[in-house]
This record gives structure tokens, C-alpha cells and sequence, in this order.
């Protein structure tokens, strides 16, 4: 799986970061800064709460957008 996200620097909300996902699961995303070797994981404590994590002093979070189920169609 490889998607492009921006992460919101809580300190300096106008500077995102961009990554790519390398590996999501249920608690943890771990990305990758483009055009670099560097990679870092993101926690969450539950499903419902924003991904956060460390990067050189600077503190990010990723609050996946919630995923909308498709309406079923019904065939006649």
C-alpha cells in the first residue's frame, strides 16, 4: 500500500508533512518521508482516536478521515 498523507504538526499546524504509508494496522501506521531513508511510526489508543507520533522534536498526528460505506443497491 503506498498513499501520500500530510501529518498536522501540532506546534506549527501551517508546516505539514507529507509521508507515505508504508504499513497500517489497527494502533500503528508506520510512514515514510519521501525522497529520504527516514521512517517512523504513528500510535493511536483506539480506533477512534487520531495516529500521533515523534519526529526530531516535532509532534504529529493523522486523524484518518472516518470511511463511508457504500449504499447497497438492491437489484430487482
Amino acid at each position: 500500500m503506498e498513499r501520500r498523507i500530510k501529518l498536522t504538526d501540532i506546534d506549527r499546524p501551517g508546516e505539514p508533512l507529507e509521508v507515505e504509508i508504508e504499513r497500517v494496522g489497527e494502533a500503528t501506521m508506520r510512514v515514510m518521508v519521501p525522497n529520504t531513508v527516514i521512517r517512523f511510526e504513528l500510535r493511536r489508543q483506539n480506533e477512534g482516536a487520531p495516529f500521533e507520533g515523534t519526529l526530531g522534536g516535532r509532534y504529529f498526528t493523522f486523524d484518518p478521515e472516518p470511511a463511508t460505506a457504500l449504499p447497497k443497491t438492491r437489484r430487482k
